[in-house]
């Protein structure tokens, strides 16, 4: 499951209010969304929702896929370079920054909702922690955080960021950052 949301949105949202330029703040927005949106589905994700600036995604289900802590991963640090590249060409504003939690489990997946409106979702402990774990990515200052339940499928070098216990949770879990060296960045392009 992945999380991925705007990090420092406001300023953003200040500068385009300022200018009196909504319409600006949509387009910028709807652009970042679809460059997210596009790398997920290009890495064999499902769209679960958008809310506000947020993505919320997962993998391996309709169809199923061995790789999805891998291909998650992907998506966030391509969404990461994405990032990097927009702040190289919008100077002129204050530095975009993503925030993704990642975190893989069992969960409940399916039509859901009321009989008059419904969507293919998904539910369950492991999603929660997925966007616990995008809110942390604030507290750690690091653009991504995975569960050590992603650490154990993913070969990837990371870096221990601490154990936490979060919010509606009774055990603590460790949380990692992956290494965005050079030779990963090469290897997303």
């Amino acid at each position: 499951f992945l999380f991925t949301d705007i990090v420092g949105f406001t300023p953003i949202s200040e500068k385009y209010k300022q200018a009196d330029d909504p319409e600006g703040l949509v387009e910028l927005i709807n652009m970042f969304l679809d460059k997210m949106t596009n790398i997920i589905l290009a890495n064999g994700g499902t769209i679960d929702k958008y809310m506000g600036d947020c993505i919320m995604a997962f993998w391996n289900a309709p169809i199923e896929c061995k790789e999805h802590a891998k291909l998650a991963l992907k998506s966030a640090i391509e969404i990461e370079l994405f990032a990097e590249e927009l702040n190289s060409q919008l100077s002129d504003m204050p530095p975009v920054k993503f925030g993704t939690g990642i975190n893989t489990g069992t969960c409940i997946v399916g039509n859901m909702g009321s009989e008059s409106r419904f969507d293919y979702s998904v539910i369950g402990d492991a999603v929660n922690l997925s966007a616990r774990l995008e809110v942390a990515t604030r507290k750690y200052d690091t653009p991504i955080l995975i569960s050590e339940y992603t650490r154990q499928l993913i070969d990837m070098p990371v870096s221990l960021i601490d154990e936490i216990k979060v919010k509606g949770k009774e055990e603590a879990v460790t949380i990692y950052a992956p290494l965005i060296n050079d030779e990963v960045r090469k290897l997303q392009k």
